[in-house]
């Protein structure tokens, strides 16, 4: 009897243990009961119907392009009404063009972070999970490597490990957005003077207290040929005294939003003055993506206080990003997401349509874990070639739409070290 008890309580944690990493790599999908469904046949085309851009005359000098994890049209709505009710204005509703991107993947309805960062960032559609190659898996040149050749300033942003998809999707060119050793190996070498957010842990060998298998110690690396920042009091305290790239690893993982950490609109007015320093010293002008990370994680953990304080710090970057636009007429802001995560509803909380003074909202799409859907997106955007940012677009017209703002093809090569 007593092997009887020992062979099943080593079946139940050996079932424990398969359905923790089957969940961790291949999430099961949880149904929400009784919802209504229906599977439609369709055709999925593979070609891309692009956008026919407008020529912009006067090009932009700088371009902020600033990335709502997982925000979709309703994350923003529901804002919105807590912040003070369905008529009041948000930064959001301050840009003078707005539209809607489709967001879908290579193969899939549905993408996640990887390939649509990737279609920001390269302007083609690939396989979820690649970053920066196309669905062969051959590299694809992006926005950065390209604004390198002419001089530009580059920076990449997250409130992440900056080894996350979204921003590997402009520094790295890997077949798997799990690889993210050798994805914090490509930042190192990537073509972004800075760099911005956590993921310590992925450019420390183990036996520094990081991840890295292979032994190398990219800290040490950073520290002896760029600046390396490791709090908010390193940020606050910068002294700019040449055009060595500035690495900031705020934490081992992902920043948790402590005191000694920045926050997103603190990443991005740091970016911007080195920039403009940079730009003082002999460089061109400046690209700088800015993702708000966690609005997605909030998403999918279905925890709508943690999504509103995301959302909060989100739009604040937002209203700063906006408020420079309109001070430099040079500089190009662009506002979207990569997805929506969630299937966030505004659904009715009165059988009769009566004033509440309540708002009834739900996640649709899993119980306590979220998944991403294939509704298309909300893009805002100020500055020379805003208007390129509106009506229905693809995700890969917003790397085209960016280069016609900058006017890439013509600009002359120029190094800026």
């Amino acid at each position: 009897m007593n092997n009887f008890f020992k062979y099943l309580l080593v079946a139940i944690i050996s079932s424990i243990v398969t359905f923790l990493i089957i969940n961790q790599y291949a999430p099961l999908l949880i149904e929400v009961p009784e919802k209504d469904q229906k599977i439609l046949p369709i055709d999925f085309k593979k070609d891309v119907n692009p956008k026919e851009l407008k020529q912009v005359d006067v090009k932009a000098r700088n371009i902020i392009l600033l990335i709502g994890d997982g925000m979709g049209p309703t994350h923003i709505s529901v804002y919105r009404n807590v912040q003070g009710g369905p008529n009041h204005k948000l930064s959001f509703d301050e840009f003078d063009f707005s539209g809607y991107v489709k967001t879908h993947a290579y193969n899939s309805l549905v993408t996640d972070s990887a390939a649509s960062a990737t279609a920001f960032s390269s302007g083609v559609k690939t396989i979820n999970r690649y970053v920066g190659v196309d669905h062969n898996n051959k590299p694809t040149k992006n926005i950065t490597e390209m604004l390198f050749e002419k001089g530009f300033v580059n920076t990449i942003i997250s409130t992440s490990e900056i080894t996350h998809a979204t921003p590997a999707a402009f520094a790295s060119h890997v077949s798997s957005r799990y690889e993210k050793e050798k994805i914090a190996e490509h930042i190192y070498n990537s073509k972004n003077h800075i760099v911005l957010g956590g993921g310590t842990d992925y450019f420390l060998p183990i036996e520094e207290g990081g991840i890295r298998e292979d032994g190398v110690n990219f800290v040490k690396k950073i520290k002896k040929n760029f600046h390396y920042l490791e709090t908010k009091k390193d940020i606050d305290n910068f002294n700019y005294i040449d055009r060595k790239r500035i690495f900031g690893l705020f934490a081992e993982d992902d920043l948790e939003r402590t005191e000694f950490e920045p926050n997103l609109l603190e990443m991005l007015d740091f970016s911007i003055q080195e920039s403009k320093r940079m730009i003082a010293d002999g460089c061109k002008g400046f690209f700088i993506m800015a993702e708000g990370s966690k609005i997605d994680w909030a998403s999918h953990d279905n925890d709508y206080e943690y999504y509103l304080k995301e959302m909060q710090e989100f739009e604040k970057t937002v209203e700063k990003a906006l408020n420079y636009a309109q001070e430099n007429n040079d500089t190009l802001v662009i506002v979207t997401a990569d997805h929506e995560t969630g299937g966030l509803l505004i659904e009715q909380d009165d059988a009769r349509y009566r004033e509440t003074g309540k708002m009834k909202i739900s996640w649709n799409t899993a119980i306590g874990r979220g998944t991403h859907t294939g509704i298309m997106i909300p893009v805002f955007a100020q500055g020379p070639g805003a208007e390129n940012f509106s009506g229905v677009m693809d995700n890969t017209d917003v790397f085209f739409a960016m280069k016609e703002a900058l006017g890439i093809e013509n600009l002359e090569d120029y190094q800026c070290n």
